[in-house]
């Protein structure tokens, strides 16, 4: 019997946890342990010291010596403890999220423009969308870069580049746990390269300066040099000017030092938790050609991109120095320590901090692949989709909302025969048209990203999404419900001017206006639409919008959802029926709220709803 997605990382979550609390435990007896011998130290020293006994001297050293063993130790179970913590947390995470609850997971608002053509209209980000869904990343650059797959096409050969890379990923559980929780382990969630990227082009202060050059290889030579030879060789005291001259070097450049480790001081975390990520990503073993390239650009003349890393790592923690009061002092005077570290970060910056953007974008899209990989592992109800040249058939059998559970998802097959063709969906409230168009709009975003889409078969060709289907009206813009549509239409109908082809997602039309100005404008805007090689669904309750059918045939298809009477109560099954619905809920929805309605105007009361055929 197979293991269930689900099943594996509650057992993964399960057993982390368990090598967890083991560690604890171990941990506590070291605890324990590392008193007894602090404490046995300072009582044998303390008698060896006060009755002179050489024996005692020797077990308190011994007491000490094991003492640091003892701290070593407990360091490495305490490290042991929190990784196995970290990714015990990483699949809870997903078993969460799997069953629906979403809070802490991030949701990608402010990724994309709030005048973005469709993110808003199909929940594409934001709380309870579908970057919340998916999204596993834990970098500035992976959200970024999954909102922008999101919110826009690739070319063809992008696409089915992604989604080899995706279908490989699936796989590798281990591999997409170890990038998250490489992430997680150092605390410093989310990542943000964008301050180490301002720090990195900073001008250099010492490094490339010939004076500075100079001074920090020069002036502490000359110091240590007069000191040692001030004893006979050298007037007494002849080491007083220049360490006056270094005093007055560390005086002058000391704030412009602190600041800058200060900067890299504040980002030694992000550093180290890409360390980690790219370490990852260098040492995994992949067919792929697009994560093969990817791994391909954190190379630098053969050496790795988490080594070079941590060699920044090593300056930085020389540097660290300064963080040890009076020791610092002294050395920084004699040697100007904080001149040689600077310069070495700064030379670092210059041979190697050019290439780390490339880095972090590399690891961004590892995440986005990974976010999309995980959708296809987890969803038992997803494939991945034909993604096909453009100006051909969009064909959904199965089709889906794939924010939808997976136990309430009602599946229904939509066809759209290529440029310039439309499906009208007509319906009673509440039966699922805006649904229907959402799921198409969602299952098109996430196969023109390189992902899976929520359908048993899917085939696509290279699109455009446009949408207007939530649309505000404005107080502060001082902009009517009518003007608001209008300027949303626009943009749509703008899109379709150009290539590829806009697949557009329009529901109940111009509704801020009267009804015969409501009938001829929605008329208008789709045959517009489709004479530009536009392909889309209209959701409407306007039933005389169907008339387009019989007007362009073969070119515009009607459709419907209904809801059935069943013991005097309305019941909605979801299902897409052809042809144009022939019920309305709306007065009966009136007779329910207690409203008295003519017995002429409410003969759907009583008409019994259309069987499934």
């Amino acid at each position: 019997m197979s293991v269930t997605p689900r099943d594996d990382h509650r057992a993964r979550e399960q057993s982390f946890a368990a090598v967890a609390d083991a560690n604890e435990s171990t941990a506590n007896r070291l605890q324990a342990v590392r008193l007894a011998l602090f404490s046995l130290g300072v009582l044998s020293t303390g008698i060896g010291l006060s009755r002179a006994r050489f024996d005692a001297l020797l077990g308190g050293g011994t007491a000490f010596v094991l003492f640091g063993v003892a701290v070593v130790v407990h360091a490495l179970v305490l490290g042991r403890r929190d990784r196995a913590r970290t990714r015990a947390q990483v699949h809870a995470r997903h078993v969460a999220r799997m069953a629906g609850v979403l809070a802490g997971c991030p949701d990608g608002a402010g990724l994309l423009p709030a005048e973005h053509p469709y993110a808003s209209d199909l929940d594409l980000v934001g709380p309870g969308s579908l970057f919340q869904r998916i999204a596993v990343h834990h970098t500035r650059h992976g959200g970024e870069t999954l909102a922008r797959w999101l919110g826009g096409p690739a070319e063809l050969d992008t696409v089915r580049a992604r989604q080899e890379a995706v279908r490989e990923l699936a796989g590798q559980v281990e591999l997409r746990q170890e990038l998250e929780a490489s992430a997680l382990d150092t605390g410093a969630e989310p990542l943000d390269a964008g301050g180490f990227l301002d720090l990195a082009r900073r001008p250099p202060m010492v490094h490339g300066n010939a004076a500075m050059r100079v001074l920090r290889t020069a002036l502490p030579t000359v110091t240590l040099t007069t000191f040692a030879l001030s004893d006979g060789w050298l007037p007494e005291g002849a080491w007083v000017l220049p360490v006056a001259l270094q005093a007055f070097v560390v005086w002058r450049t000391g704030g412009a030092v602190a600041e800058r480790y200060a900067l890299l001081s504040a980002r030694r975390r992000t550093v180290e938790s890409y360390a980690a990520l790219l370490r990852v990503i260098e040492t995994a073993q992949w067919t792929a050609p697009h994560l093969r390239a990817l791994q391909a650009e954190l190379r630098i003349e053969g050496r790795g991109a988490s080594a070079e890393l941590a060699r920044l790592g090593r300056w930085a923690s020389l540097f660290d120095l300064r963080m040890q009061g009076i020791v610092h002092v002294f050395v920084d005077l004699f040697t100007l320590w904080d001149l040689h570290c600077l310069a070495g970060v700064e030379r670092w910056m210059e041979e190697t901090g050019t290439h780390c953007e490339a880095w972090f974008r590399a690891v961004g899209e590892v995440e986005a692949l990974a976010s999309l990989a995980t959708l296809l592992h987890q969803d038992d109800g997803v494939v991945m989709p034909e993604v096909t040249a453009p100006g051909t058939s969009l064909v959904a059998e199965g089709l889906a909302h794939p924010l939808i559970p997976q136990a309430d998802r009602v599946r229904n097959d939509v066809r759209l025969a290529g440029s310039g063709t439309a499906l009208v969906v007509t319906g009673s409230n509440m039966a699922g048209k805006s649904t229907l168009l959402r799921a198409v709009g969602l299952d098109v975003a996430l196969a023109l990203a390189g992902g899976p889409v929520c359908a048993t078969r899917f085939s696509t060709p290279v699109l455009r999404l446009r949408a207007s289907m939530r649309v505000a009206d404005s107080i502060q813009s001082k902009a009517s419900y009518f003007q608001a549509e209008l300027r949303r239409l626009r943009t749509v109908i703008e899109a379709a001017e150009q290539g590829p082809p806009i697949l557009f997602l329009l529901d109940e039309l111009l509704r801020g206006t009267n009804a015969r100005a409501r009938h001829k404008g929605a008329m208008a805007v789709v045959r517009h639409l489709l004479r530009r090689g536009a392909l889309g669904l209209v959701a409407t309750h306007d039933i005389a919008l169907s008339e387009l059918e019989s007007e362009l045939p073969g070119k515009v298809g009607n459709a419907h959802f209904t809801d059935v009477v069943e013991h005097g109560e309305m019941v909605f099954d979801y299902r897409l029926r052809p042809g144009v619905v022939r019920t309305s809920n709306a007065l009966r929805l009136l007779q329910q709220a207690g409203i008295d309605v003519d017995a002429d105007d409410a003969l759907d009361l009583a008409a019994p709803g259309p069987t499934t055929p």
